[in-house]
Parts: C-alpha cells; structure tokens; sequence
C-alpha cells in the first residue's frame, strides 16, 4: 500500500504509517466517516467530512463538509415535491460516493498524522 499512495512531494511512507495501513482493524475504526450519509440518508451527510477535517486539519475535508451542510439544508428550506426528493437522494448517494473516493487518501493522512 505504500508504493500505491505516496506521502506529499513523492517520499516514502514512515514505517509507523505503513503498519497502521497493513492493521485491518485500524482501517476499519479509522473509517466510520463513511457511514453518516448512508445512516442517515443524507440529511447528516456533512457531519463524516467534518470529523475527517478535525482529525486531519485539511481544508479539502472541510470545505466537503460546508458544501455538503448547504446541500443537505436545501432538503429543510425547499417545500416537498420533485426537487427535494432529488436533493434528498443526491445527499444520500453522492457524499457515500466521495468519502469512498477520498478514503484511501485519508487513511494514509492519518497514519502519516496521528502520533
């Protein structure tokens, strides 16, 4: 996995951050993020990518989760009908889909992060 994924400017990984990514638990309790779109259909989409801009202090993270907490409050403002149905289902599939996309950078940021 270190080779696939490269640190910033091309280094190698550190030895810590290639254990932590080859640790199937770890992965597993790093990546909970994922799931607030999916458990909430879409109305919490934004909370995953907040905790993954507090545990990385990325900008990318959180500028996901301010773009995604206007999204989904659209779903509270529109009246029911056509359009917030389909609000409703693009805050369900499209976050699951970039937090997939976004996972297995994440997952070396914070092998490569936490200490």
């Amino acid at each position: 996995m270190s080779e696939e994924v490269p640190v910033e400017g091309g280094a190698e990984l550190p030895d810590y951050a290639v254990a932590r990514l080859q640790n199937t638990r770890w992965r597993l309790t790093t990546s909970w993020w994922i799931l607030p779109p999916l458990v909430s259909l879409g109305l919490l989409c934004w909370v995953g990518f907040a905790w993954a801009g507090f545990k990385t202090r990325l900008a990318k993270y959180w500028i996901s989760a301010g773009a995604w907490f206007a999204v989904s409050s659209l779903i509270a403002i529109l009246p029911a009908g056509r359009y917030t149905a389909i609000v409703a289902v693009a805050c369900w599939f499209l976050p699951t889909m970039q937090s997939i996309v976004m996972m297995r950078r994440y997952l070396v940021e914070r092998a490569v992060g936490d200490l």
